[in-house]
């Protein structure tokens, strides 16, 4: 393939990789100036069939209508004579300058707010195809490419579907191994669904994330088949319990996406996308130290991240001018009250002091000065009886007077009630 010139157009260049599929071949579109990328098909699917070519058309015509930065755009495809002679398709791609993330991720454990801000562009560029109504089918590391600004790039959106509809069938039975990467396949892949809808690439994006954030995919095992039972069966483990210092938000994200029932996970990829940001920008907010440049180093992520926490710290900012105006309407609304209180804790002392006065006059011991002044509002023409007195003394101070006693105080009141007359009379 070195230096073919594919349908008059595309100059090879060079080798790129090579997988189950066929062979990815960089090369020049000499009618546009510019570096593309052929992925050619291996032969030995057959791709000659006027059927499978309309299938393959159908794909690469949908792919080709998704336009965002964190998609490798398709731009053609056709049919191209191979080593042997014989007939296969090819496609062509934007050529991407990166790194795919399968290679980052056999380097170590990445730190974690890497892998989400890689995460939500893959999320990004999943709910663009989405609303196309295009599904991945693949989302594995393989298939996602790191440009050196930061950048994801997620590529062959429509091959997967593509490739199952058409050789999945026959490659079982010729190789005994499922198609497609079982240890990123949603369970109703692993069961053969023939419907799949945009949550089966939620749960893909799941194993991915965990594998980016533990070191590891969710199930691992030395034959696919087995990996296939674990996604369909198995309880995942939490990546908190895999890796420490991972937040709980992010933990209980990929739990969710993670969900054996597709009705279970989020519900498209523009709320994962979200919900990862918010992870980033809720890390830079609650860590003494951190700004919004720290978020500069997650290549273009740091854009809509960068908006995010704009919008939060706008949003922080009114809850404080709010909690302030709340705050003074509080203090005056505590002044009233305490003064308020205060002029009816004055009142009541003072009716307080009242009462006791009352009390102190009730209960302090009877003079017979006290029961003479009674005697004598009881004169009504004649002086009182003995009995007449004992009433009106009962009735004014609640005292009973003895019998004996208050005859006595008559005839001593009497006598003086006398006296004083006289002493009026003289005067």
């Amino acid at each position: 393939m070195l230096n073919k010139v594919v349908a008059g157009r595309f100059r090879i260049t060079g080798l790129l990789g090579s997988g189950g599929m066929g062979q990815v071949w960089a090369a020049e579109d000499v009618r546009m100036r510019r570096d593309v990328a052929v992925k050619v098909v291996h032969p030995q699917h057959g791709m000659g069939e006027a059927e499978t070519q309309a299938r393959f058309q159908r794909e690469v015509q949908l792919a080709g209508r998704l336009c965002h930065q964190n998609i490798v755009t398709v731009h053609d495809w056709g049919e191209v004579e191979v080593d042997g002679g014989r007939d296969t398709l090819y496609l062509v791609m934007e050529l991407v300058r990166g790194v795919p993330l399968g290679k980052r991720l056999k380097g170590g454990v990445l730190p974690w707010a890497l892998a989400v801000a890689w995460a939500a562009q893959i999320a990004q560029a999943l709910d663009a195809a989405h609303r196309q109504g295009v599904v991945h089918r693949d989302i594995k590391p393989a298939n996602v490419l790191l440009t050196d600004e930061g950048t994801v790039k997620v590529l062959d959106f429509g091959v997967a579907k593509f490739m199952g509809e058409t050789l999945g069938a026959r490659d079982l039975t010729v190789t005994g191994t499922p198609l497609g990467s079982p240890m990123y396949m949603s369970p109703e892949q692993a069961q053969g669904a023939r419907e799949i809808d945009h949550r089966s690439d939620l749960y893909s994006l799941g194993c991915l994330l965990h594998h980016a954030v533990t070191g590891r995919p969710p199930f691992t095992s030395s034959t696919p088949w087995a990996v296939l039972r674990m996604q369909i069966e198995d309880t995942p483990i939490a990546p908190v319990e895999l890796r420490g210092g991972i937040p709980t938000a992010l933990n209980d994200l990929i739990l969710h996406l993670l969900a054996k029932r597709p009705e279970d996970r989020p519900d498209d990829a523009a709320a994962v996308r979200d919900r990862l940001l918010t992870i980033l920008v809720e890390d830079v907010l609650m860590t003494p130290g951190r700004d919004v440049l720290d978020l500069a180093d997650l290549g273009s992520t740091f854009d809509v991240a960068g908006r995010f926490l704009a919008a939060a710290r706008a949003e922080a900012a009114r809850i404080v001018e709010e909690a302030e105006e709340c705050k003074a309407v509080a203090t005056r609304r505590a002044k009233l009250m305490v003064e308020t209180a205060r002029r009816e804790l004055k009142a009541l002392v003072r009716r307080t002091e009242d009462i006791d006065a009352e009390i102190d006059r009730i209960t302090a011991p009877m003079s017979e000065e006290d029961f003479y002044q009674v005697f004598k509002k009881s004169i009504d023409g004649s002086y009182p009886s003995a009995d007449q007195l004992r009433r009106d003394v009962e009735a004014t101070y609640g005292v009973t007077l003895p019998q004996r006693e208050t005859e006595r105080m008559i005839n001593r009141f009497t006598n003086r009630h006398t006296a004083e007359l006289q002493e009026d009379h003289i005067a």
